[in-house]
């Protein structure tokens, strides 16, 4: 039986929960995401192989022992099911994480404040630590996907969002490659700390991390296309992933422009989720920042002047690091086929995941056919 991802959910009491995301798991099972219509309040749930679909109270979980007590006195802004939660207090951040979890995260996010010191881009700062939570503080500003979805449709000189959104960029493009390839502030060695603090993410682990999300669409249904046209997109992919190498430096992992954040009144750039810092070549970071800018235009959040002011900086950075222009495209493609799949699990955007996957396609198909003329 193949599960899908309903719209709309009914909890207990009747309520109708509007489902928004969704994760697969394994032996066919889904966990999700959904907002109560009437209060707006966070809710999560898990569908069974059978379609048995389980909502569970707010603010509880079975696997998250610190969830309900966080809950109660903060604001649940995030909420997946058995794996991790993020509640906004007064002092910060707090991530609710399942047991085992919380060190790593802490151990990301602590690096992370070491190596950004001297970047100038602000990242926020491990306040508390305990078996199941990290508590971080705020990162000042405006994330910039909220700053370009404010932004005018047409370019508007008198427009002080668009100043700052021009500020923004020229700033992260300045102080991006400091962070990334800033050395340790210990005078160690990268290699050392692949093998201590940070993990190595290579492009074969790339190629792994997108084989698996096509696996979950096709086993799914997700997307409303032919199983074979999602393995062929990743064969392609992981021929540009292995055609090249590039060396490693500090990676976020999930950079996009909600990761990112501008304070005009400080004139700084923020970054906030540090959890997943690695060691990748520079085009990971770089290909899924510039996808994720194509990404918001096709969703009509941000006007398509806007992202080309975001897409030359990008490049700028990429510049700056000298990253060859195919290691970019590479990832860039990895990023796009991963975005297909994931969205297709979120019923808002059921649809834009398709045509994005057939654009994603039609380029992969464009560059076979590039490569046998050269």
């Amino acid at each position: 039986m193949v599960i899908h991802v309903p719209s709309v959910l009914p909890d207990r009491q009747g309520r109708n929960l509007t489902v928004h995301r969704a994760w697969p798991r394994d032996a066919g099972r889904l966990i999700f995401e959904a907002i109560e219509a009437d209060s707006g309040r966070i809710r999560a749930g898990s569908i069974d192989a059978s379609g048995l679909v389980r909502v569970a109270p707010y603010g509880e979980d079975p696997v998250l022992v610190g969830l309900p007590r966080a809950a109660a006195e903060a604001t649940l802004l995030v909420h997946r099911y058995k794996r991790r939660a993020v509640v906004r207090g007064s002092n910060g951040y707090t991530k609710i994480l399942a047991r085992g979890k919380a060190r790593s995260v802490a151990s990301s996010h602590n690096a992370m404040t070491r190596f950004a010191a001297a970047s100038g881009i602000v990242v926020p700062a491990v306040i508390d630590q305990t078996a199941g939570n990290v508590t971080v503080t705020a990162v000042p500003g405006l994330s910039l996907h909220d700053l370009g979805s404010g932004l005018p449709a047409f370019p508007d000189r008198r427009s002080d969002s668009q100043d700052h959104w021009q500020r923004a960029w020229q700033l992260w493009s300045l102080r991006w490659p400091r962070l990334a390839v800033t050395a340790p502030p210990d005078g160690g060695s990268r290699g050392a700390l692949a093998g201590g603090t940070l993990a190595a993410h290579t492009a074969r682990d790339e190629c792994v991390t997108v084989s698996r999300w096509v696996a979950h669409a096709a086993a799914f249904g997700a997307l409303p296309v032919a199983e074979d046209r999602l393995h062929r997109a990743a064969a392609r992919v992981a021929h540009l992933l292995l055609a090249g190498t590039g060396p490693a430096v500090l990676a976020h992992r999930d950079l996009h422009d909600k990761q990112l954040l501008f304070n005009p009144a400080g004139n700084s750039v923020g970054l906030i989720d540090c959890d997943t810092l690695a060691l990748a070549e520079p085009a990971l970071d770089l290909g899924n920042l510039l996808v994720h800018l194509d990404f918001r235009v096709l969703q009509g959040t941000l006007p398509e002047y806007a992202a080309a002011v975001a897409r030359r900086a990008v490049l700028d950075a990429a510049d700056a690091m000298e990253v060859p222009r195919p290691r970019l495209r590479a990832y860039a493609s990895a990023t796009a086929l991963r975005l297909a799949c994931v969205y297709a699990f979120r019923p808002p955007h059921r649809e834009l995941a398709a045509r994005w996957f057939d654009a994603t396609e039609a380029d992969l198909a464009d560059r076979d056919m590039g490569s046998a003329c050269a």
